[in-house]
């Protein structure tokens, strides 16, 4: 996270920023849900089985990472973000 918000200040307005504010958003989003997944999964300090609440918040955290991942890879090789300067689009 403190590697892109060093990166946000070189990232042009329009649909790059774009882009870079939805990749943030869903890489927060999966932080958020896996975290609140280890809290889930604790009772006491001890692991727990998992349940359908656990099981939603995998898929969820999972599904954002893969999105967000997504467009990270557009912000690279589609938008030229964090590679030379003439290589940006």
């Amino acid at each position: 996270m403190p590697t892109g918000l060093l990166e946000l200040s070189k990232v042009p307005e329009g649909r790059p920023l774009a882009d870079c504010y939805r990749h943030m958003g869903l890489m927060m989003l999966a932080f958020a849900l896996f975290g609140l997944r280890l809290l889930v999964g604790l009772d006491q300090m001890q692991p727990v089985a998992p349940n359908k609440m656990a099981l939603a918040l995998d898929v969820g955290g999972f599904a954002s990472l893969v999105v967000g991942g997504w467009y990270g890879g557009k912000l690279v090789y589609g938008h030229g973000i964090g590679q030379a300067e003439d290589r940006h689009r």
